[in-house]
């Protein structure tokens, strides 16, 4: 790589791009969430959740396929709840089982969408940024993260929060937004990339194999992808280029 930079430096450099004055960054993705508060135009502190992803985005996927709905028609549902059930902060597990019951009492589906909704706000706010004062997030807050295209969500933000916000209209991709912001700061002129060019790019081939972890009892299953990489060798400016395939990369996955 040419440079690099902190994922937090990242997204605070995407959110002062929508908010110059921003002090608190509340970032919801897929898997994790995190709290960025910024003081004098610096990253202060960070607050990220524990290994379990309730209260993420694929939390509430989780629910929408158990219903037979897509995310996207799920979402649309909470905007017409008339009363939103209570699910809490609790972990998935314990609230698949709330949501069950919810079902036999009649809930309908807006109702629990509404209400998985104000969990994921609520899961944010009092376990991972520990809120006791809405008053501690800040004055201008930006949020973003893939969870935040859900107009339920920010919603139910606004209003337990009690606060106004901004979302940006490419909330799920702030921190590639933010890198090339840094990118574009950091450009020299007449600089020649170390990157690998697209053509040598489609050249890379890959191979996928399962496998079972030895590390401890658990023996999870590994997705090991190992890559091969080919770089490009420019002897001259203008003459032949030769390619020499020098080194393959082993990537490891778990499989939940």
């Amino acid at each position: 790589l040419d440079d690099g930079e902190v994922e937090t430096v990242a997204h605070f450099y995407a959110a002062a791009f929508f908010d110059p004055e921003v002090d608190c960054i509340l970032d919801i993705g897929g898997q994790d969430m995190k709290c960025i508060k910024i003081k004098n135009q610096t990253v202060d502190s960070v607050q990220l959740n524990e290994a379990c992803s309730s209260g993420c985005g694929s939390f509430i996927e989780t629910f929408a396929k158990s219903l037979n709905f897509s995310v996207q028609d799920f979402a649309r549902e909470a905007l017409f709840a008339k009363n939103p059930i209570d699910l809490g902060t609790r972990c998935t597990v314990f609230m698949n089982s709330k949501v069950k019951q919810a079902q036999k009492e009649g809930a309908s589906v807006a109702d629990i969408s509404a209400g998985l909704a104000y969990s994921v706000i609520k899961n944010a706010l009092y376990k991972v940024i520990k809120l006791s004062d809405a008053k501690d997030l800040g004055q201008n807050i930006v949020v973003q993260g893939g969870t935040f295209y859900n107009d339920a969500v920010l919603r139910s933000f606004e209003k337990i929060a009690g606060v106004q916000c901004i979302r940006p209209d490419i909330a799920g991709i702030m921190g590639a937004f933010g890198a090339a912001l840094i990118a574009r700061e950091r450009h020299e002129e007449g600089y020649q990339t170390s990157m690998l060019s697209i053509d040598e790019i489609n050249a890379l081939t890959f191979d996928t194999k399962l496998a079972r972890c030895q590390g401890c009892t658990n023996h999870c299953l590994l997705t090991a992808t190992a890559v091969s990489v080919v770089l490009e060798k420019r002897r001259t400016k203008t003459t032949f280029q030769t390619f020499l395939n020098i080194r393959t990369n082993v990537f490891l996955t778990m499989n939940h």
